[in-house]
């Protein structure tokens, strides 16, 4: 499974790799993906619009193709690790009628998916390809 999860990345990477244009697609497409679906999945309003344009940004310093992937793979995963951590702020500081516990059981799902990215945004950024 490592070798051909390495092979898809590697052809992934030499993809974006192959023009200028196609590096500046994918500092788009990432924070615009991460946008949308954020947007449906839960209500944060015009924050994730901000945290998308800062994603955006850091993308676009990034100098190779391959730095650049992996920072939107780790940047996604930080974002939504993140945005759990304010959930339950949110719920603690507010005094909600929901219990600590079960925000974290609702919003679990964003903590695990964000460290899942972040350990691949990481191994991509170590890899040689």
């Amino acid at each position: 499974m490592n070798t051909q999860l390495r092979t898809v990345l590697g052809q992934i990477i030499a993809f974006v790799a192959a023009t200028e244009r196609r590096r500046l697609l994918v500092v788009v497409t990432v924070p615009l993906v991460f946008t949308i679906w954020l947007d449906v999945v839960a209500n944060y309003g015009v924050l994730i619009l901000f945290l998308a344009v800062g994603l955006a940004a850091g993308l676009y310093t990034r100098p190779t193709a391959q730095k650049t992937v992996a920072a939107g793979v780790y940047g996604v995963g930080v974002l939504l690790i993140s945005l759990f951590l304010l959930t339950l702020y949110w719920t603690f500081a507010r005094g909600s009628t929901e219990s600590l516990l079960s925000t974290v059981t609702r919003m679990l799902w964003q903590a695990l998916l964000g460290t899942v990215f972040v350990g691949l945004g990481l191994w991509i950024r170590q890899t040689e390809f």
